[in-house]
């Protein structure tokens, strides 16, 4: 009789596990993530390099030697600086005595610059030139503006005599001092503030501004402003419309200062002008006047009292 025996124990038989899709579709995510910020920072390297590569970068030296060379002529290594013979067939030796670069323009650097010269031969002319060099929005070239300016004096513009003042947000520009010498009638020596700056394609005049005025006549300041005076008595009794002709010289050592008020926004900032010093030998009444910018006009008013 056959043993009875125990059935064999089965071996359970597991279902099989449904694939995990979602941890694929993790790991797919992680990977468009990862090659959207590859892309992105690819992206982003692309556009400074292009941005870079439009930017224009000016070379100080380089490019103040070119202009000047262009504007002037050659330059005199033994006088230090470009002989220019002007339209009035004089000529002049200009040297560089401001220069200044604003490398955040919105297409690159911009450079301002100022010349300066005298007539080689002595004459009683002096001349200075402004120049505004930028990017000309072509090929990473560069444009510029310039203009020149003569006056009655045998000595130049120095470099104190030049202020570079930003004048708005957007608009740089300079303040230049001008000597102009006595004339044979007139033994008074004025010097004027010239307001310039870029506009519209060249270099515009902004206004012009008393900045001193000297004269130290014969004899005493007394007698001087008496001899002023009578001329004064006499123009008054003058019927025929006649001015009289140039007023005696008074002892006079009149100031003018300024400062611009601080920048904010796009129009042209106040101009501040303060008088001070002595006429007739005696302090001044103190005065202030505050030049307002007009944009029609492109230029800033300026009263009587201010004007030569």
């Amino acid at each position: 009789m056959e043993d009875l025996k125990e059935p064999a124990t089965a071996t359970p038989v597991h279902p099989a596990r449904p694939p995990r899709r979602w941890g694929r579709l993790v790991l797919y995510v992680l990977a468009t993530v990862g090659a959207l910020a590859l892309a992105l920072i690819a992206l982003v390297y692309w556009l400074q390099a292009k941005d870079a590569q439009k930017r224009v970068t000016i070379d100080e030296a380089a490019v103040i030697d070119d202009v000047m060379g262009q504007t002037y002529g050659k330059y005199s290594a033994a006088k230090k600086g470009w002989l220019y013979v002007g339209e009035d067939n004089v000529t002049y030796l200009m040297r560089v005595v401001q220069q200044a670069k604003i490398p955040d323009g919105a297409a690159g650097d911009e450079l301002y610059f100022v010349a300066s010269g005298a007539a080689v031969n002595g004459d009683g002319q002096a001349v200075y030139g402004v120049f505004y060099v930028h990017p000309d929005g072509q090929d990473g070239g560069l444009a510029q503006e310039n203009t020149q300016i003569r006056f009655l004096s045998n000595a130049p513009v120095k470099p104190e005599q030049v202020r570079f003042e930003a004048l708005s947000e957007n608009l740089w520009g300079w303040v230049v001092k001008t000597r102009w010498d006595a004339e044979p009638d007139s033994e008074a020596v004025t010097t004027m503030n010239t307001v310039l700056a870029p506009h519209d394609g060249q270099i515009a005049v902004l206004g012009e501004f008393l900045a001193a005025r000297d004269a130290k006549p014969e004899g005493s300041c007394e007698d001087a402003k008496a001899a002023y005076d009578a001329w004064l008595a006499q123009v008054a009794n003058t019927e025929d419309g006649d001015d009289g002709g140039i007023p005696p010289a008074r002892c006079d050592k009149r100031r003018w200062t300024y400062r611009t008020a601080t920048v904010n926004g796009n129009i042209p900032v106040p101009i501040t002008v303060t008088a001070g010093g002595t006429l007739d030998d005696k302090p001044v009444e103190a005065q202030t006047w505050k030049l307002m910018f007009d944009t029609r006009t492109f230029s800033y008013d300026i009263p009587p009292d201010l004007q030569n």
